[in-house]
């Protein structure tokens, strides 16, 4: 399930106040127990400790971006192994066993932890190549730079199943990322598809009612001059209409936004229908059942049908006189039926709309049948779930 964008920041903010909420806590129980003013030790580890405090506090408080912030964990790991060699110098002299437990600290290694998980989240690809190895190897490091015993291998060995605790957390969080990002950009190519479903079905369905009227005028312009003018008027609206879609769906497509709000359930029929005008043919509508109640995925659904239905009455159906659109709605399935009186020319199968359609109702737990009706005419029948399965748009 997606996270709402408001939910992920909230949770980026308290996990970022946690981290630094850590990090201030590490670094002022180093400053109150006086490690970094220790005569010998105390300027490396102050060197390193700052080098981790410039690193981490804008890495957590100010979310840098990927690859300055690869580079910069890069930089601390380096002056944290730099300064690693400077404690086994120092702790060279006759002093090393008393200078042992002067090379530990809380906050540095607390720092060079939160820095292996950030960048191991969110550091860009080489930078985090990098920068990692570097990483785990100062933090193993240190205990060992003084003196190598039962004391300091037991230091060495819980830091590394720590830091391997947070380089997985922050490994699995960049995963989690790069499969959210994968799932909104397949919900985005989904949506796409459905605009441009859309586009066809309703663009069709506006051109084919187009050329329908302007073959009308041209045949009864001698007879009838009257009639052109009217017949003028409906092919103007109807190319408003259509444009007006197109306009639509083309800025959903460019803004990835849903493209109008749809009527409630079966409106958007019932309009559909009453707006269908049809030559020499009675568009008839009747529906049985609490169809007001549908739901929008299930009527947008059959508004798509009964809309490519309706096209191919109007492209194919010669001498169509009766057109006819009934809903049957139940508690647990929703069918709807158009059929026609006429004649249909052969098609070559190349159309894509109901091939769409039958796509779409299958993926919801559907069917879709297309054929000669029973006596003349031809036959459209869908027959839904309540509730789909899925409905893609």
């Amino acid at each position: 399930m997606l996270r709402s964008p408001r939910a992920a920041a909230v949770g980026r903010f308290v996990g970022s106040a946690l981290l630094l909420c850590v990090l201030g806590v590490t670094l002022l129980i180093d400053l109150g127990a006086g490690t970094l003013e220790h005569q010998g030790t105390g300027v490396l580890l102050l060197l390193s400790t700052a080098a981790a405090a410039a690193g981490a506090f804008p890495a957590v408080g100010i979310r840098l971006p990927p690859a300055p912030l690869a580079w910069a964990a890069c930089g601390v790991a380096v002056v944290s192994l730099a300064c690693s060699a400077g404690l086994g110098v120092v702790a060279g002299g006759e002093s090393a066993l008393e200078q042992a437990s002067d090379a530990y600290t809380l906050f540095e290694p607390a720092a060079l932890m939160v820095l292996l998980h950030v960048t191991a989240r969110r550091g860009s690809p080489v930078g985090t190549a990098v920068a990692l190895p570097l990483l785990m190897t100062a933090l193993v490091l240190r205990p060992l730079v003084i003196e190598v015993d039962e004391a300091s291998s037991i230091v060495a060995l819980i830091l590394t199943l720590v830091a391997g605790g947070a380089l997985a957390s922050g490994l699995t969080g960049r995963l989690v990322a790069v499969s959210r990002r994968q799932r909104e950009e397949q919900i985005r190519l989904e949506q796409r598809l459905g605009f441009a479903r859309d586009l066809h079905d309703f663009v069709a369905h506006h051109i084919s009612g187009i050329v329908v009227q302007a073959q009308g005028a041209r045949a009864v312009a001698a007879r009838k001059p009257q009639a052109v003018g009217d017949a003028l008027e409906l092919i103007e609206s109807t190319g408003a209409e259509a444009l007006t879609a197109m306009r639509k769906m083309v800025g959903a497509l460019r803004d990835d936004t849903l493209p109008h709000t749809r009527a409630p359930g079966t409106d958007a029929v019932r309009a559909l229908v009453a707006d269908c005008r049809l030559p020499g043919t009675r568009v008839g509508y009747t529906e049985t059942g609490p169809a007001g109640g549908l739901p929008a995925n299930a009527a947008h659904l059959v508004e798509r049908v009964v809309m490519e239905a309706l096209t191919n009455i109007r492209k194919h159906a010669r001498d169509c006189t009766t057109a006819q659109v009934h809903l049957d709605v139940s508690r647990r399935r929703v069918t709807a039926r158009i059929t026609d009186d006429g004649h249909h020319r052969p098609s070559d199968g190349a159309g894509y709309g109901l091939r769409g359609l039958r796509e779409v109702t299958d993926a919801a737990g559907g069917t879709l049948t297309a054929g000669p009706g029973p006596g003349a005419g031809w036959h459209v029948e869908l027959e839904l779930p309540l509730p789909l399965r899925q409905v893609p748009r």
